[in-house]
């Protein structure tokens, strides 16, 4: 059993002892706030309007402990700019003596690392990487004489999902500066007389999205379509009525290059090999056939490519090229049945002209008509495409670019976009631009297939 420390229960015995003479008064002296992980940062600078940070302690804390918040004393808004500022509270004695409690609120942001480093807090290895910055909430109360009498600490870690967003996360905001003050309400809400001297809470939040010029204007407001996975298939409902689509595992059939093992199917794709690979003799070269269904229109397809596996790859150009790679002097095929219906060929580590995210200012990755400045001076990024397929079905040139990192993909029909896709392993969300693909749901389903392909996951 938890025992209660004596300043504590000195101070709940003198509470409790003055309730029928009214609730004693507290004056709120002053929040102050500051970040070490982003100190350079807007977005944890404290809002114009405190009251619901306010609020918070009145209907949690204070009204736990039977103290009231006394609403003439007006409370002080401090951002430290240093460090070594923090924890240091400076109580105005003058103009509060006749108030018998003082609270202070010290809302603090650390990098995760350094909180595990010095073993602040424990929390799990498997949600150690979900967490993207850990806030300490502290709330500490001193009586008339200037002692202290209470203190709890909330650690609060935050973990950004990205639900309704696209694009690519900010490196400096877990959260828009709105939803992160929720956050923090709510864990000050959690100040607990009985619990832990420090608490841990997660809290998962919408994360921050750094503005673009690329799928920004394109995707504003636009509606989602989520995608059902929790099943061996993937499920999602359109304009058409209910989707199902199957991506079967993928075969490789190794393609030996050394005279006496060449297989008589291979020989064609082998003289390509030497005539084209440098250092082919040390890579490894594969046949990777991988199959597709589109179950509501009841059609199998079937994706033939060839592939080289260089073991030996490092960093070239400080850019990290892809092991595995599709040869891009042999073509690869796309297959209906046993009938070829398209080619296509794939490009690593594309560049996409004039576009460019823009670190230092943020929005929610869905309405971008709101948007805020991170306060970090950071120049725009160039948008690189990690892989790009672009190629033909049919009468129709298609072009698809997979960005790993933010789990996103982008599918174009005759140049014009067609759809974006969310998700890592397994798509999350869509939006469709059935106008630009003139609504032919075949072809559609098709492109998510190729998209979801096992043949094009990120390798790493």
């Amino acid at each position: 059993m938890k025992t209660i420390s004596k300043p504590l229960l000195l101070f709940i015995v003198l509470v409790t002892s003055t309730t029928l003479m009214g609730q004693p008064k507290v004056a709120l002296e002053q929040i102050q706030i500051y970040s070490s992980y982003h100190n350079n940062a807007n977005y944890w600078r404290l809002p114009a309007n405190i009251s619901p940070i306010i609020n918070a302690l009145d209907s949690g804390l204070f009204s736990i402990l039977s103290i009231q918040r006394d609403n003439s004393y007006p409370t002080t808004k401090r951002e430290l700019t240093k460090q070594n500022q923090v924890g240091k509270i400076i109580i105005d004695w003058e103009n509060s003596k006749h108030i018998p409690y003082h609270a202070y609120l010290e809302l603090y942001e650390m990098d995760p690392e350094l909180v595990y480093d010095n073993r602040l807090i424990t929390v799990a290895e498997r949600k150690r990487d979900s967490i993207q910055s850990i806030w300490f909430i502290g709330c500490s109360i001193f009586d008339a004489q200037q002692k202290k009498v209470f203190q709890k600490t909330i650690a609060l870690g935050l973990m950004p999902i990205n639900p309704m967003g696209f694009g690519v996360p900010s490196e400096e905001a877990t959260t828009t500066p709105t939803l992160l003050f929720q956050a923090l309400s709510k864990g000050i809400s959690l100040l607990d007389p009985n619990g832990e001297d420090i608490a841990f809470v997660e809290a998962k939040v919408p994360a921050a999205i750094a503005t673009d010029n690329y799928w920004m204007p394109l995707l504003h407001t636009k509606p989602r379509i989520e995608f059902d996975t929790t099943k061996k298939y993937i499920g999602f409902t359109d304009a058409k009525g209910a989707q199902i689509l199957r991506v079967p595992n993928a075969i490789l059939n190794k393609i030996e290059t050394k005279a006496n093992k060449v297989n008589p199917l291979f020989a064609n794709i082998v003289n390509n090999i030497k005539l084209n690979r440098k250092n082919f003799s040390r890579n490894e070269y594969y046949q990777a056939i991988q199959p597709l269904r589109d179950v509501k229109e009841n059609k199998d397809y079937t994706l033939v490519a060839i592939l080289e596996f260089n073991p030996f790859m490092t960093l070239i150009n400080d850019t990290k090229k892809m092991g595995l790679t599709f040869l891009p002097e042999q073509p690869h095929y796309i297959y209906e049945n046993n009938d070829s219906i398209g080619q296509f060929k794939v490009s690593d580590a594309v560049v996409e002209k004039d576009k460019y995210y823009f670190p230092n200012i943020a929005y929610n990755g869905y309405d971008s008509t709101t948007q805020f400045v991170v306060g970090v001076n950071s120049a725009p990024v160039s948008i690189v495409h990690d892989r790009v397929i672009e190629g033909v079905i049919k009468n129709h040139s298609f072009m698809i670019q997979f960005n790993h990192a933010i789990g996103q993909k982008s599918i174009f029909v005759d140049n014009k976009l067609s759809m974006v896709i969310g998700g890592d392993l397994k798509p999350q969300k869509m939006v469709s631009f059935s106008e630009n693909i003139n609504d032919d749901n075949v072809l559609k389903n098709l492109l998510l297939l190729i998209a979801q392909s096992e043949i094009f996951k990120n390798p790493n």
